[in-house]
């Protein structure tokens, strides 16, 4: 096994009665000081996944291991350095982060002087030192999850495992936590963490497994994913009707279309390779043709989101 790799997973399943499974056959390892990325839409089997990391569930079948431990045979020995952020944050209203954190200190059995040394650490690492002993029903949801983090990482761990840690944030909220992220890489922490938003994990991560209805279809590195998108020009079109899947697929049948999302009722994205002799004007007189009424276009930039749809295209799972 690779002496560098701290998180392994080796024909992981797991399934919820007969009918159901949830992760199906999943295997990957991420090394000390990665950022992954574990993308997937809803359902995908991404928190079952960290369920079975964080030994909240036991997978049906496969392994699991944090530094070459099982987790499932170990869980307290593989699970020492690991802080953890799964669902919505549980947290006290009534109570300031100072009598938060002090309680996990003493959980932790720290001294009085490490104890303190480290909440005035934690609270400036997130942002939270000029709320120190604010009531945390006064919190934003960015605040409370910042605090959650907070509380993740206050023993130190060298692995952190994250279940969509931007869920519910605003624009500010969701930079906040970027941020965050990043400065655990400075530190040389694994962060592992789960989203269904595509485009944002891309700013933060190294690397991104793809996930789609349980199965692991796809493994790359960000920069790589950035220049295979860049061989591609996108065009986002407007109608003035709604579409029809039997009319996307029209449009995903004419010879100068690579592919074809749908983005709402009435718009798509179109995917063409760079370098096609097919000019724009060349596509939308063609999709014209076919008797649609166009009212916009625009040029966009390729991005992870096009590069996940066009991976589920190819493993036949189309939507």
């Amino acid at each position: 096994m690779n002496e560098d790799c701290v998180i392994r997973t080796e024909n992981l399943v797991k399934k919820f009665g007969d009918d159901v499974t949830a992760v199906d056959n999943v295997s990957f390892e991420i090394e000390r000081g990665e950022v992954v990325g574990y993308l997937g839409p809803n359902g995908a089997g991404k928190t079952t996944t960290i369920k079975i990391l964080t030994n909240l569930i036991e997978p049906t079948s496969g392994t699991a291991c944090i530094n070459g431990i099982d987790i499932n045979r170990y869980p307290k020995k593989a699970l020492k350095n690991v802080g953890s952020l799964i669902g919505v944050p549980g947290v006290y209203g009534y109570m300031t982060p100072d009598e938060v954190l002090t309680y996990f200190g003493k959980v932790y059995r720290m001294s009085k002087e490490k104890r303190e040394e480290r909440i005035e650490e934690v609270l400036d690492l997130v942002n939270l030192s000029d709320w120190r002993y604010s009531k945390i029903e006064s919190f934003s949801t960015g605040m409370e999850r910042r605090l959650a983090i907070g509380k993740s990482i206050f023993h130190e761990p060298s692995i952190l495992i994250l279940d969509e840690p931007v869920l519910g944030l605003d624009p500010e909220g969701i930079r906040e936590m970027r941020e965050l992220i990043k400065s655990f890489q400075e530190k040389d922490v694994t962060v592992f963490l789960s989203s269904h938003l595509l485009d944002e994990v891309s700013k933060v991560c190294d690397s991104v497994i793809f996930l789609y209805d349980g199965k692991m279809i796809e493994r790359d590195s960000v920069e790589r994913i950035d220049q295979v998108m860049k061989q591609y020009r996108l065009i986002e079109v407007e109608f003035l009707d709604d579409l029809s899947e039997s009319e996307i697929q029209r449009v995903q049948k004419i010879p100068v279309i690579d592919e074809v999302t749908k983005i709402n009722n009435n718009k798509i994205r179109i995917m063409k390779k760079e370098g096609d002799p097919a000019s724009t004007a060349e596509i939308l007189r063609k999709v014209i043709e076919e008797d649609f009424d166009v009212i916009s276009y625009s040029p966009k930039k390729s991005d992870l989101e096009d590069f996940y749809v066009s991976l589920v295209r190819g493993k036949g799972g189309a939507r």
